[in-house]
């Protein structure tokens, strides 16, 4: 089947996503986010991967790697369910607010920090001050997010996928 340039760019960042999501739980993957261009960092993060996997190392993705991909891909997310817990309607928690939510933001933060490398761990203090801000930030930026600092209902749902994951870090 011969695919038009849109529909190989959709097929790569396709992929690059599910590598994206296995490299924030395997640490022997180097973490590249999806786009629609395979880059040579792309290139080695696939590497990595067939190294890490048993795959024959050649960067590329064939039918072989892109199989490996998506099964590692649904099992490492396979028990993962977003907490159930957040405050209805259109709820935001925004910096200079005071809370025991965001105690709780930043306890779920700090969680995720011990079991991710690329995650730093804040103060908590209750108060969504400049550090709380700034890691809203950086797991809004390695989740592919919109970089607000502001933490929504997407962005719960993404940090409660990092702290219900069962799968230890490699």
């Amino acid at each position: 089947m011969l695919y038009t340039d849109a529909q190989k760019q959709e097929h790569i960042e396709e992929i690059l996503g599910l590598l994206y999501q296995i490299a924030l739980r395997d640490r022997r993957i180097p973490i590249v986010l999806p786009q629609k261009e395979f880059t040579e960092e792309a290139a080695l993060a696939v590497r990595a991967f067939q190294e890490a996997y048993g795959l024959p190392v050649t960067g590329e993705i064939d039918s072989e790697t892109w199989n490996a991909i998506a099964d590692t891909y649904r099992a490492l997310t396979a028990s993962a369910a977003p907490l159930l817990v957040f405050p209805s309607g259109r709820f935001q928690l925004q910096p200079g607010e005071r809370s025991g939510l965001v105690s709780l933001v930043q306890s779920l933060l700090n969680l995720t920090a011990q079991r991710y490398r690329n995650i730093e761990p804040v103060p908590v203090t209750g108060i969504y001050d400049t550090d709380t801000e700034q890691a809203v930030r950086q797991l809004q930026q390695l989740s592919g997010l919109p970089e607000t600092g502001i933490l929504d209902r997407n962005t719960w749902n993404r940090l409660a996928l990092l702290v219900n994951s069962t799968v230890p870090a490699v």
